[in-house]
């Protein structure tokens, strides 16, 4: 992860759209059962430690993940059996309600608040 506090290495504009990845109402995203959600603190400003691509199907692909970045440190804090260590090759689906949007997902990642990442290997 770059020193610009982003959560990828990817650029905003890799995909075009201007969707914003929010749905109206009540209308919700469909879960999978494998996929699991981490909650991440960036109110300091640190970043994530992933490197990510976009892909056409609107998801993040984790590439890497740095040791000792807030993403280490969420799968150092699992149990070694966990199913909710995040790995390269999972898929960022979902950050804070936004999903359907590989822009959003980067958007929502850069945001210095509490990031509630949903991940699918």
């Amino acid at each position: 992860m770059g020193a610009t506090g982003s959560c990828c290495s990817c650029e905003d504009d890799a995909l075009p759209g201007s969707e914003d990845g929010r749905r109206p109402g009540r209308e919700t995203r469909k879960r999978s059962p494998n996929e699991f959600t981490i909650v991440i603190d960036r109110r300091t400003g640190e970043g994530l430690g992933i490197d990510a691509s976009p892909e056409k199907n609107g998801t993040l692909e984790i590439k890497n993940i740095t040791p000792g970045g807030l993403v280490d440190r969420w799968n150092r804090s699992q149990p070694p059996d966990s199913r909710e260590h995040v790995m390269p090759g999972h898929r960022v689906i979902e950050v804070n309600g936004r999903y359907s949007s590989a822009v959003q997902l980067i958007a929502a990642c850069r945001e210095n608040e509490e990031l509630h990442i949903t991940v699918i290997p």
